[in-house]
């Protein structure tokens, strides 16, 4: 099967054309698929980050005495759920 199906509606009747990657289209590929997982990587990172600064953040407001609820209230952002 084709990898790539190309149509010129240019002509009458449109000349349809079937070929497979080209290597600088396979090379692309492989590329887009690095940088689709780097970035993923990425996302997952922060997010790790994120819910460690959150939870740092929740436990020092509990040391200072400050309940769940009363942080809720201040913070409304700065949840367990988040």
């Amino acid at each position: 099967m084709p990898d790539v199906i190309e149509t010129d509606y240019t002509t009458n009747p449109p000349t349809v054309t079937q070929r497979d990657f080209t290597p600088d289209e396979l090379a692309q590929l492989e590329a887009d698929r690095l940088a689709d997982e780097q970035a993923a990587q990425a996302a997952a990172d922060k997010a790790a980050a994120d819910k460690a600064a959150r939870d740092a953040a929740i436990a020092h407001a509990n040391s200072l005495g400050f309940t769940d609820a009363m942080i809720a209230v201040m913070y409304p952002n700065l949840t367990m759920e988040a």
